[in-house]
């Protein structure tokens, strides 16, 4: 379950909340509320959510000020607004800053399983690159704790760790395991909990960091190396799944 930190001044809304049973449904538990953006804020200081549902108008902290503060302090937690018509501007001002969704009031609950099954699907993916991001060897025995139990997951991880020093493809795997190549992709997600295309990321990604770490390349010469369409593609990639670009990790 995904913990949800609720911040609205109004009591009687904080209860509608609290009774809904979308939460539960879309794989999330309200585990604290508060009723400002200062107690959210000293609340997320305190304990780790995955999730803040904030109302945009609340007395001492407003819900703006709350994703300024988050964002200024490295909270890392996802943001839904939620905002009358009138406050629509504010709205704006809050996906401007970084926020993940908002909703109208009167709350739907339809739209509130939307953006919430939203959420879910970022944090889910998001969650697959946690464990494996450590460098390529790492990567390749965490998910060959399971290769006693499958063949499936010691072929694959004994032939990336043969073929380390270069990119392989999921045509390429799947032929070397004599699969076709939709099944296979689909195999892989189901033994491995981690798509082909993320786990390729995040290996081509650790390999990445071990060539800067040489000092004898540049970012568009990783860019070619690892068989990305552009520089600007792979300083993303990089990005999202190590927290800074290519320039900064050199550093």
């Amino acid at each position: 379950m995904y913990r949800i930190l609720l911040a609205d001044d109004d009591s009687a809304m904080r209860f509608i909340y609290s009774k809904m049973t979308v939460w539960n449904e879309c794989g999330f538990k309200i585990d604290a509320e508060v009723s400002n953006g200062k107690d959210a804020l000293e609340t997320l200081e305190k304990e780790k959510f995955d999730l803040v549902i904030t109302d945009i108008r609340m007395p001492f902290v407003d819900g703006i000020e709350l994703l300024r503060e988050i964002k200024k302090r490295e909270i890392d937690v996802c943001v839904i607004f939620i905002s009358s018509y009138d406050e629509f501007e504010y709205a704006r001002q809050g996906l401007i800053l970084g926020a993940f969704d908002y909703i109208l009031k009167p709350v739907d609950e339809k739209k509130l399983k939307e953006a919430l099954m939203r959420t879910n699907s970022y944090l889910s993916e998001r969650a697959e690159n946690i464990p494996l991001a450590q460098n390529v060897e790492a990567a390749l025995r965490f998910v060959s704790r399971q290769a006693d139990e499958s063949g499936f997951i010691k072929q694959v991880c004994e032939y990336f760790s043969e073929n380390s020093g270069r990119i392989v493809s999921m045509d390429e795997m799947a032929e070397h395991l004599n699969f076709n190549k939709d099944y296979f992709g689909k195999l892989f997600k189901q033994q491995m909990g981690v798509s082909f295309s993320r786990f390729s990321s995040v290996l081509k990604v650790e390999y990445a960091k071990e060539l800067i770490a040489t000092g004898n390349y540049k970012t568009y010469q990783l860019s070619e190396m690892l068989g990305y369409s552009s520089t600007d593609y792979f300083t993303k990639i990089f990005k999202e799944i190590t927290g800074k670009t290519p320039s900064e990790f050199k550093k």
